[in-house]
């Protein structure tokens, strides 16, 4: 299937998986679909710890049925759907070096692609980079404090360390995708979402100075995704801006927080997308899909 008529084709599913489920009938989920083959890469912000927990079949801490792999999948009428996403993951295992999960070792994730797969969407880029370190250092341990970690040098150096650091694991990572699934659309999403432009101790316990600072960082670090959706021909998919300038960040209301704080109040783990950031994601992708 080509790109043109992959799009085409995406574009009028979307429309009927609507009508679909405004009747309240849903395909069975093993009759194959006729939208794209898609393979869901990546760590724990797509397989969605503890969104659906009594789902999970393995440490991998996949959320059947909610992640957003699998709403996109539905979305899209997937006619293949493989979600080899697991909790923990670095770029490392989805190239080419299995996972520890507890029990065992997950295979390395690209090894799900083949050369005829249509569409893979990709979260990495936590696991080995310095989020915990960077946001440890503006934390604070009650309201009304300030860490000033936005004029603390180490906080900075760790920050740029560790977006260099990432920015290499990430190219990799991606010049693998296309190269094992060449004619495959590839959607990147990015990170940030939970940090706003805003605090709400204990949820988020960073000064209101500082927590500008913190967003900003996890801005500087999804440049890295831009740059590779750009020098691929990929897609990035930014929940982020989409979460924050939305007032879905950590400190909204129930109903409305998209991602989960230091403590969560919903299902999700901390600092992490919950279900309706995963449908926000889903319908993103399912959207730009449907316009190309």
């Amino acid at each position: 299937m080509t790109k043109n008529r992959l799009f085409a084709a995406t574009a009028a599913l979307c429309v009927a998986f609507t009508a679909v489920l405004s009747s309240g009938a849903v395909a069975a989920a093993d009759e194959p679909g006729e939208g794209p083959s898609y393979v869901a890469l990546g760590d724990s912000r797509a397989s969605g710890p503890f969104v659906n927990a009594p789902s999970h079949r393995s440490f991998c801490l996949r959320s059947a049925d909610k992640n957003y792999p699998a709403q996109l999948a539905k979305l899209i009428d997937a006619s293949t759907f493989t979600d080899v996403t697991c909790a923990a993951a670095k770029p490392k295992h989805v190239i080419d070096t299995p996972q520890f999960v507890g029990t065992g070792y997950a295979p390395p994730q690209i090894e799900a692609l083949a050369p005829d797969t249509e569409l893979v969407t990709l979260s990495i880029g936590g696991g080995g980079s310095n989020h915990m370190p960077v946001s440890v250092r503006c934390a604070i341990p009650a309201p009304g404090l300030d860490s000033g970690c936005r004029n603390n040098p180490v906080a900075e150096r760790l920050a740029v360390e560790g977006i260099d650091k990432m920015r290499a694991e990430v190219d990799a990572t991606v010049a693998a995708i296309v190269d094992k699934a060449p004619d495959a659309e590839v959607y990147i999403v990015g990170h940030g979402g939970s940090v706003g432009l805003r605090s709400c101790w204990p949820n988020m316990p960073v000064s209101e100075e500082d927590v500008v600072w913190l967003h900003d960082y996890f801005e500087r670090f999804n440049q890295i995704y831009v740059d590779a959706a750009e020098k691929y021909d990929a897609h990035y998919v930014d929940i982020a801006k989409a979460a924050v300038e939305g007032g879905h960040d950590a400190c909204a209301p129930t109903g409305e927080r998209w991602f989960e704080g230091v403590i969560p109040q919903a299902a999700a783990e901390p600092a992490h997308p919950n279900e309706l950031a995963m449908t926000a994601i889903a319908e993103m992708v399912a959207a730009d899909m449907a316009v190309r």
